[in-house]
């Protein structure tokens, strides 16, 4: 595909924390010695900053979630729903603190408790961009792992989980929705989330977004899955989706040009295929980081509306 570019280097320190970062098992992403003390000191109606990971040469920060828990009711604040927020970014920046919020007011508002994690992040100036595929699905897999462990200390029903990501983030919670290998390295199935929603996703068919005519996009998927087809296919969401898995019902905020609407299309038509209940919603009035910074502020009529009551149907019914 005439590719690759000359890129300017951070230096060799940079290039080798990556490379450690890549080295990292996938099952050792589980964090699970993260202290149980602190999460106990979340208070009801407060925040905090957790580590759900430690990784060698990582820092703290990009395996670190926070945690906004809703004030109490007649003095209980447990058993409370949990929604997980992804951020997006192209797997190559932003951060869990990004127009967030708006969204912590919502969800918190509605009584459940809201957490918004980070992850490793591909840098696309080293050569070559590390780290790659399967890191950002891991590192949000290990998250919820963390999440769940830790239910009973943030007041949380660990059988009312519900995940949601944009953009990038929207393709990181489709794979680990579909895909049992990241949940499974910590001992869960996929039907430990209760639903999914993906907010203008990217990410469904890697091999569509690194063979994308537009170097713009094509270069943002080789950065964060490398150069082999055999890889892509992999890391596709859509080719893990099959019935009988457990794959929690979907929340699909579609927009953008014909090509993108086709793939939010191709994957909310194979879960429907594999038996998942699927809602779409029509964001075509929204551009892309709109679709996401609406989520919760006023006057919002476009998502927040019919993602909240997906949420509520979502937790309201007995498992399937």
């Amino acid at each position: 595909m005439g590719r690759r570019r000359k890129r300017s280097g951070p230096g060799r320190t940079r290039r080798l924390l990556a490379v450690l970062a890549l080295l990292v098992p996938l099952a050792a992403c589980g964090g699970r010695d993260a202290s149980d003390t602190a999460a106990s000191m979340v208070p009801c109606g407060g925040a905090a900053t957790e580590r759900y990971a430690e990784l060698p040469g990582v820092p703290a920060e990009l395996t670190s979630l926070d945690v906004h828990r809703p004030a109490a009711v007649d003095g209980v604040c447990s058993d409370r729903p949990l929604v997980v927020w992804v951020h997006g970014g192209g797997w190559t920046g932003g951060d869990k603190s990004d127009h967030i919020d708006d969204k912590v007011r919502l969800f918190t508002g509605a009584g459940f408790v809201f957490a918004s994690v980070n992850y490793r992040l591909t840098d696309p100036a080293t050569l070559p961009p590390a780290p790659q595929f399967p890191v950002h699905d891991a590192d949000v897999a290990a998250a919820i792992g963390w999440l769940i462990d830790h239910a009973r200390e943030l007041g949380t029903d660990r059988a009312r989980v519900a995940v949601l990501g944009h953009s990038a983030g929207g393709g990181i919670v489709a794979a680990v929705a579909t895909d049992p290998r990241f949940l499974g390295a910590h001992d869960l199935g996929l039907d430990a989330l209760r639903c999914a929603g993906s907010i203008d996703g990217e990410g469904y068919d890697i091999t569509a977004g690194a063979t994308h005519p537009e170097p713009f996009v094509h270069d943002v998927y080789l950065d964060a899955f490398g150069d082999d087809p055999a890889t892509w296919a992999e890391a596709s969401p859509v080719r893990h989706v099959s019935a009988g898995r457990g794959i929690p019902g979907f929340f699909i905020a579609a927009r953008g040009p014909d090509m993108r609407l086709d793939l939010h299309a191709g994957f909310a038509e194979a879960l429907r295929s594999a038996g998942v209940p699927v809602t779409v919603v029509d964001a075509a009035t929204l551009d892309h980081a709109e679709v996401s910074v609406d989520i919760g502020a006023p006057g919002d009529t476009v998502v927040t509306p019919p993602l909240m009551e997906f949420l509520a149907a979502c937790f309201e019914h007995d498992r399937r």
